[in-house]
């Protein structure tokens, strides 16, 4: 945050007119996610209560229903990356719109100051784009072995989840009734959380680097061969920067970069993996696995119904 507020003090060196269409998140648009992930966590608590109404009141019930340490931290991480992912591509984006109002000053002009002036504001330019592009990797160094944990344990999380939906042989402990397929189906609707908050965190991180790759087709609209030496120089210069930091990705510790051809290789991870175990459903470690889940549902039944 100081690296963004550093940059927003320098941003303001632009031409002032440069910045009139300056894009900055609206407090309606935070409001109404913090509004949403409330509501959404009080429903899928009471839902809880009302489909497995609790037995007795204490401490591990309340935590089990009303404090869900495992949600709250998915969403802490979440929003904090969207938020700084948001922060990141609002200013790319308003160079972009700033170079709109550059493009007339390539063309050539007989007096030598207006070559010099825009010949300094490309330089600014440049200059803030290479800022910007070191704060996402920054935030790529601070942020990766945080955004690595969250999509291996969320991975996992929907692996073991789609496995036993489909390979969990239940012991019928109910006759079939419409409170009974709620208490089946219901859990599962509840875990696409999980595919909610990545396609989230994916989705702004692509579009991060969308609006960063956009300045490479604003360069090539430019014929060079009409401008100044200085401004072909200050061009140059401006596309060996983008050469260097197109490398500088999202990535999840250096393992894999966070863009939507990630979304493509967890799709495949989740069939491959859902395969494997089914293959592997006698396997002593799954049958015991399989006891386990069996046993630990078995008690929570046992708590809320009797």
């Amino acid at each position: 945050m100081n690296g963004i507020t550093e940059y927003d003090q320098k941003l303001k060196s632009l031409p002032r007119f440069m910045l009139i269409r300056q894009h900055s998140p609206k407090k309606y648009d935070w409001n109404s996610i913090l509004i949403f992930s409330i509501v959404y966590y009080i429903t899928t608590a009471f839902t809880c209560v009302i489909l497995w109404p609790p037995n007795t009141i204490n401490f591990v019930v309340i935590t089990m229903y009303f404090f869900r340490i495992e949600y709250v931290l998915d969403v802490a991480v979440c929003f904090s990356t969207y938020f700084f992912l948001k922060q990141l591509e609002y200013r790319f984006q308003t160079l972009n719109e700033s170079w709109k109002y550059l493009l007339p000053g390539f063309l050539p002009f007989p007096e030598e100051w207006t070559r010099s002036i825009t010949g300094m504001t490309l330089d600014k330019i440049r200059l803030l784009h290479a800022e910007l592009s070191d704060l996402l990797r920054l935030f790529s160094m601070g942020f990766g072995q945080i955004l690595l944990g969250f999509f291996v344990f969320s991975y996992i999380d929907m692996l073991l989840q789609f496995y036993y939906f489909i390979n969990f042989n239940d012991k019928k402990t109910e006759k079939f009734s419409f409170l009974y397929f709620l208490r089946k189906t219901v859990p599962h609707i509840f875990n696409l959380k999980n595919v909610i908050l990545i396609l989230t965190i994916i989705i702004a991180a692509s579009n991060v680097h969308e609006k960063k790759r956009k300045m490479i087709s604003n360069l090539r609209l430019i014929r060079i061969s009409n401008l100044s030496a200085n401004i072909k120089i200050q061009v140059k210069m401006f596309m060996n920067q983008i050469t260097v930091f197109e490398s500088s990705e999202i990535t999840a510790f250096g393992i894999f970069s966070i863009n939507l051809n990630l979304v493509i290789s967890i799709l495949i991870l989740l069939i491959t993996g859902i395969v494997t175990l089914i293959q592997m459903k006698n396997h002593p470690m799954i049958l015991q696995s399989n006891q386990n889940v069996q046993k630990f549902l078995l008690g929570i039944y046992n708590l809320t119904i009797n």
